[in-house]
């Protein structure tokens, strides 16, 4: 009986051993790659993946579209509103990628602002048609810094949630459909880091500026149209960014 009892608690022995090496402890489930993910929330809309029939292009201006009335609530299928095209001459003061594969730009006129975005075309826009991937592809590969560009895209609304250049009422360019700059080669890109042994302030994440002392002034500094980061400790210790919408001394 003895023998029996020691055959079956080596055979229960070997079998948690073999499930230990499976499974092993706090394994967790392979994750996608952040650099292969599109957008989730409304992206067919943003991405014309519905396949809508378009408006014809209309001239207006930044001041304009931020003027509009924002609808009450948003439907994950689009608006009838959402089937405009507009185009605007704005100032473009950020070109950043997105965690979307977007090309997030901030269009200005004046003190008016709003965000126009590209997606990665045609590689989150599948569903769209051949013609409107094209015209999304074209126009991210032409959009840069611009003192004056001429913008076309469809008109979208989008959820507020902190967004750098956000409109005040969250109407977006989404997606560009055509981009020109009108301004020769637009605003040039920021001079290499400045060698501070390291010591630059986490808030300044595509520049080097170190962290006070002393307190600078953008007068002090050859970087202009920086990104500003406000999620970090001690978010933006010069003051450079004072409208807090993520650009820093802006030219």
């Amino acid at each position: 009986m003895s023998r029996r009892v020691a055959i079956v608690v080596l055979l229960a022995a070997v079998a948690a051993v073999a499930a230990r090496v499976a499974a092993p402890s706090g394994a967790q489930p392979a994750q996608p790659s952040r650099a292969l993910a599109c957008g989730i929330e409304r992206w067919t809309i943003k991405t014309l993946q519905d396949r809508p029939r378009l408006l014809r292009a209309q001239t207006t201006t930044v001041g304009h579209l931020i003027s509009l009335g924002r609808p009450a609530s948003l439907p994950p299928t689009r608006l009838p509103f959402e089937r405009h095209i507009y185009s605007v001459i704005a100032r473009v003061t950020l070109v950043r990628s997105e965690d979307d594969n977007d090309f997030h730009l901030v269009l200005r006129s004046g003190i008016n602002h709003l965000i126009a975005e590209a997606p990665r075309a045609p590689f989150c826009t599948a569903n769209a048609t051949a013609y409107r991937k094209r015209q999304m592809r074209i126009a991210r590969d032409l959009v840069k810094l611009c003192a004056r560009a001429h913008v076309v895209g469809v008109a979208f609304w989008d959820f507020k949630h902190g967004q750098t250049g956000v409109a005040p009422n969250a109407i977006e360019l989404h997606p560009i459909l055509g981009f020109t700059c009108l301004s020769g080669a637009g605003t040039p890109p920021p001079p290499p880091p400045l060698p501070h042994g390291g010591k630059c302030a986490a808030s300044y994440p595509t520049v080097c500026i170190p962290p006070p002392p002393p307190d600078l002034d953008c007068a002090d500094i050859p970087f202009r149209n920086f990104r500003v980061r406000w999620d970090v400790v001690n978010p933006d210790p010069h003051g450079f960014d004072g409208n807090r919408d993520g650009v820093g001394c802006q030219s």
